[in-house]
């Protein structure tokens, strides 16, 4: 009898291209046992579905392991750039200049000087000399070529098997080109020029750039694995009368979990105690809510969207951590737009040259009576066209944009945010622990026995994981008290303390569940709201007791913040659960378009999405309950504050505790946008004014061989420029 399907991950070293994905996906899925496989190039990782009782694990290793690809098991602790080939990208590109060293001193000492004029043909006239100087040339640069270029040639040849025309199909061709000539002339054709220097110029460049991405490229996915390493590693188990926070790892089989609103889930586990609603969107891709009530059966990795929970953990359960990889493996395999974009101009760019090329060496075989001539020129176009600067365009701007995000504080977790942010039509806010600091204090209780009320208050909150819910446990005197029977409602939460039903919430929480509200208690809310304080109301056996009253200031820059926002035109709203006496201060702000307040945090999720049909929408959240509502919207911005929940579903982190990185954010975006298109245009230049040049004959292959040099340096130049964020312009 087959067991249950396994999923395994592989890092895998040696990926050049998309083409490579194809090879690697169709090899494991020969293997009799294997049902699924995916590969990301841009993570360099491989995800497998398979058999455990058909294959083994090492098999698949194994057998991925060939043309010079190299699958390994990638460990939680071990960063991207230590779990690749990062040490033999660099030994290879120091190899290849070492290789190279040779050829260009032989070169330099003998052969420029003739080409250039400097000394005579004759001087070279003695073909012995010339074999005797060729013949270590040959040897250093068929090294090169073949031996540090292999992984060129590899993903060329790989990509032709799959039918795609790649950058790498041009530049394995133009060294090939190169090699080949200057071989059989060396051997049979007793010709001067040779243009080994040129094959082991473009391998070196090639390499150098492929290493240069690489690098960037794996910058790029850290932030993304980050997700996995700040997972949720702890959880609060039952030891003795209580609950204390321990290791995920020393959970076992049996015990007992309390997890809050707004908390991840840390095992598999069924319901033992409480009730409510469980998001398991990023796990199973349900959007709604469950509804979960003692012996039903949660996962590890969703999320209790309201309600507490305790959970009685099941026999090899499933952690947080396991499904979370899948998450970011999920992210990290995401193409970008400018990537698909470098995708496309490859597509036709290379099958263009080639068709060049091969007209050009037909047009001189008729007009010219000299076949090395003509060859000569053919190369040269092959050489002028050869796109290594064009392999760096995407990488290096979106590396350098993401490097300046995380140095403004706001690192992004997704390398296509810095596309979708340019196109933002409205900005969202959430009020609490946004636009204010969301660090809740009580400032006053109002009743006839204050201690009791706030104990009793804390005792309902403690199974919540709301600012206003953390401000009351901190402010209660010491209470230990028997809670059951916790509900969340749209204006509160509700749970039965030591017996007695107390509720704790907006006003509106006791007219919706038709609980007294005396007058005396009406006026202390009034009389609160005009302080610019938000009442609390907490009651029992079904009457109103008391009010608390908290408060929670607004940020210093967020005016500043909101009016630069509108005044780069766009949409200002701020979404609240408090009521609109609480959102009064923003709603008369004139940068602000409009203030949607008493949003229920099941709604919130509800209103992004009709925003969205007015145009995109970006969302900054912080709350328990923003995490479904960034996660809808277009652009999902997390406070660092934020939930574990809220992190994950978001594009990218507020490290600061204020508003002024969301600023940067916008204008590197732009920046990073303008920096793809300067790159794509320097890549481009030297095919665009060279190609004509060199399709009449008038540019030799060592004068195209340096003007690729330029081109390569040029985008390089123009990637390692920092980006300058101005803020105050929404320029970057």
């Amino acid at each position: 009898m087959s067991s249950e399907m396994e999923t395994a991950y592989f890092s895998i070293s040696g990926m050049h291209t998309r083409a490579c994905e194809s090879y690697l996906e169709r090899r494991a899925a020969r293997l009799d046992g294997v049902t699924d496989a995916a590969a990301s190039y841009t993570a360099e990782m491989m995800r497998v579905t398979y058999d455990p009782d058909r294959v083994e694990r090492d098999t698949i290793a194994e057998t991925l392991s060939a043309w010079g690809y190299r699958a390994a098991d990638p460990t939680p602790e071990e960063t991207p750039a230590e779990r690749n080939d990062f040490d033999f990208d660099h030994l290879r590109t120091v190899f290849s200049v070492i290789a190279v060293a040779p050829v260009y001193i032989i070169y330099a000492a003998f052969f420029y000087p003739v080409y250039l004029g400097l000394l005579p043909t004759s001087s070279l006239n003695n073909h012995a000399i010339v074999t005797g100087l060729y013949g270590p040339v040959a040897m250093f640069t068929t090294i090169t070529v073949l031996g540090v270029g292999f992984p060129i040639l590899r993903s060329a040849a790989i990509s032709l098997r799959e039918r795609q025309l790649t950058l790498d199909v041009l530049i394995a061709l133009t060294a090939l080109s190169a090699y080949a000539y200057s071989v059989v002339s060396l051997l049979f054709l007793d010709r001067l020029y040779l243009f080994f220097d040129v094959a082991t110029s473009i391998i070196v460049l090639a390499t150098i750039a492929n290493h240069t991405r690489a690098r960037y490229k794996r910058q790029a996915v850290q932030d993304l694995t980050d997700i996995v390493d700040n997972a949720e590693r702890t959880a609060r188990c039952l030891r003795g009368d209580g609950f204390e926070t321990i290791p995920v790892a020393d959970c076992t089989g049996g015990e007992r979990l309390l997890v809050r609103a707004g908390e991840r889930i840390p095992l598999d586990g069924t319901v033992a105690a409480g009730r409510g609603a469980v998001n398991e969107a990023l796990i199973t891709g349900e959007a709604r809510p469950q509804r979960k009530s003692p012996g039903d059966d949660v996962v590890g990795g969703s999320i209790v969207a309201d309600g507490a929970l305790e959970i009685t953990v099941v026999d090899d359960a499933t952690s947080t951590l396991d499904r979370l990889r899948d998450l970011v493996w999920d992210l990290q395999a995401e193409q970008s737009a400018a990537e698909r974009l470098t995708n496309r101009v490859a597509a036709y760019y290379t099958p263009v040259v080639a068709v060049l090329a091969v007209a050009t060496l037909g047009a001189w075989a008729v007009l010219s009576t000299s076949i090395e001539t003509t060859v000569r020129t053919a190369l040269t176009i092959l050489i002028v066209a050869c796109p290594v600067a064009l392999t760096l365009v995407t990488p290096l701007a979106i590396g350098r944009g993401l490097a300046t995000a995380a140095d403004a504080d706001v690192p992004v977790l997704n390398q296509t945010v810095l596309e979708r942010v340019t196109d933002i039509d409205t900005v969202a806010f959430d009020k609490t622990g946004t636009l204010t600091t969301g660090e809740m204090r009580v400032s006053t209780v109002h009743g006839d026995d204050t201690d009791t009320i706030l104990q009793q208050a804390a005792a309902v909150e403690s199974r919540s994981s709301h600012p206003i819910a953390a401000a009351i446990r901190e402010r209660a005197p010491e209470y230990a008290a028997s809670v059951d029977d916790f509900d969340r409602h749209r204006y509160g939460v509700t749970a039965t303390v030591d017996g007695t039903r107390t509720a704790v919430g907006d006003p509106e929480l006791f007219a919706d569940t038709d609980w007294t509200l005396p007058t005396s208690i009406r006026d202390t809310i009034e009389a609160v709201r005009d302080e610019d304080a938000i009442p609390t109301v907490v009651g029992w056996d079904g009457q109103a007791r008391g009010v608390v009253a908290l408060e929670d200031d607004p940020r210093p820059e967020w005016e500043e913040t909101v009016a630069a926002f509108a005044a780069d035109g766009m949409r200002v709203v701020v979404i609240t659960g408090d009521d609109s006496a609480a959102a009064r201060r923003f709603a008369d702000h004139q940068a602000i378009d409009a203030v949607h307040a008493d949003v229920a945090p099941e709604e919130k999720e509800e209103l992004v999405r009709r925003l969205r049909e007015d145009g995109s929408v970006a969302m900054v959240g912080d709350g328990t309950n923003d995490a479904p509502a960034l996660a809808a919207a277009d652009l999902g911005i997390a406070m660092v504050s934020g939930s574990d929940f809220t992190t994950t579903v978001a594009d990218a982190l507020v490290t600061a505790d204020d508003l002024t990185p969301l600023r940067s954010l916008f204008a590197i975006a732009r920046g990073t946008r303008r920096r793809l298109r300067e790159n794509l245009a320097l890549a481009l230049l030297t095919p665009v004014v060279g190609l004509p040049i060199a399709m009449s004959g008038r540019v030799t292959p060592l004068v195209a061989t340096v003007l690729t040099a330029i081109g390569l340096g040029l985008v390089l130049a123009n990637s390692y420029r920092p980006l300058s964020v101005d803020t105050t312009s929404g320029d970057a």
